[in-house]
């Protein structure tokens, strides 16, 4: 997200400096899946993710770098009665707002589509050929070195220690290689925004939770083009990555933290979930397994926009999973509001005020 934003406002003449504390892509970034969908369930989602895939599409003639976007498709597997209507609901109103792509799939075709599926117990599915999954070492990457060509100071390495503030605005970042005078900050620490908020007295309602992914050897049964595959009941998911595969889920009763070991008694409870789903599963190895940190607020929805208590502090921070998927539409549209004071998709059920409000709409569509 900072290096998107970066790029963003160095293209219109922004002096922007980046600060990072290890290296640029290495936390939550450099250890998610590279989803890339268009299927959520509430509508300004849709609408900003509708834009980041046009962006990726376009990627490598904006920036000269390769996303590595396969556009192999999301697959929604739905179990629950409940969930066939929610998604009823969903595609009615992803018809309406333009992802007139995206359909359902009946269980026969949803085995077609992915030969190792059981499908025994699945009522529908939701399909959108659009979606897929792109390259985050490469997003990056393209996004670091357009936002260096374009004037913007990236700094690795460099950890904001303190901010200062005068006049109910800020002034200043303090951090381990020296003080930076600004006028204006944007919060995009991920998990840890809400300690950069802290910093100037502000409450950010981001709580870090640990994701957790596993990679298979060489899988063949599971081809290149099978699409992103998701159990919508468990959470559980899998997509080819290189010639293996790539299988995550979502371990709901731990409770938030930093903690990025591997937890391999939960990895053992996954297999058994990938088994039951797509059994030929069962016969592959594991490769190598690591973890990362969902930045998660209340309502599953990013915290995007100028926080009114403080002048001059901004969060692009709260993606909730999506944070991969969503930033180069959030950098843009963040950019636009910034200097043009409107942005092209409306971005507003994303501020910071809802907390307050307790205007929260819960983005149901969470994995």
């Amino acid at each position: 997200m900072g290096c998107a934003l970066a790029y963003q406002l160095a293209k219109r003449n922004v002096d922007v400096v980046l600060l990072e504390r290890a290296t640029l892509g290495s936390q939550s970034t450099g250890k998610c899946a590279g989803g890339v969908r268009q299927q959520f369930s509430m509508e300004a989602n849709v609408r900003l993710q509708r834009m980041s895939v046009r962006m990726f599409e376009n990627f490598e003639f904006e920036t000269g770098h390769p996303a590595d976007f396969r556009q192999i498709g999301y697959l929604f597997v739905l179990t629950l009665p409940q969930h066939i209507e929610d998604f009823r609901h969903n595609v009615e109103m992803w018809q309406r707002v333009g992802l007139t792509e995206a359909r359902w799939v009946d269980p026969d075709e949803a085995a077609r589509m992915v030969p190792a599926l059981n499908v025994e117990d699945v009522l529908g599915c939701t399909f959108c050929p659009s979606d897929g999954i792109a390259s985050p070492a490469d997003v990056t990457a393209g996004y670091v070195s357009s936002a260096r060509r374009h004037g913007a100071r990236l700094k690795e390495g460099v950890e904001v220690t303190g901010i200062d503030l005068a006049g109910g605005r800020v002034q200043g970042v303090r951090t381990s290689a020296g003080d930076i005078a600004t006028r204006l900050l944007f919060n995009c620490a991920g998990a840890w925004a809400s300690s950069i908020g802290r910093m100037a007295g502000l409450e950010i309602p981001v709580l870090p939770y640990r994701r957790q992914v596993a990679v298979t050897g060489t899988f063949p049964t599971v081809p290149r083009t099978n699409p992103m595959t998701v159990d919508f009941q468990t959470s559980f998911y899998f997509h080819p990555e290189g010639d293996g595969v790539l299988m995550g889920m979502s371990d709901r009763s731990e409770p938030p933290g930093y903690v990025t070991e591997v937890n391999w008694d939960f990895l053992e409870k996954m297999f058994v979930q990938a088994e039951r789903r797509a059994p030929p599963l069962a016969g592959a190895g594991i490769k190598t397994a690591w973890a990362g940190l969902y930045e998660t607020t209340r309502d599953h929805q990013a915290i995007l926009g100028p926080v009114p208590e403080l002048e001059g502090f901004w969060c692009a921070a709260g993606f909730s999973g999506h944070g991969f998927m969503q930033a180069p539409a959030a950098a843009l549209l963040l950019t636009q509001l910034l200097l043009d004071q409107r942005s092209e998709v409306d971005i507003s059920p994303f501020a910071f005020t809802r907390f307050a409000k307790g205007s929260l709409v819960h983005e149901k569509n969470v994995i």
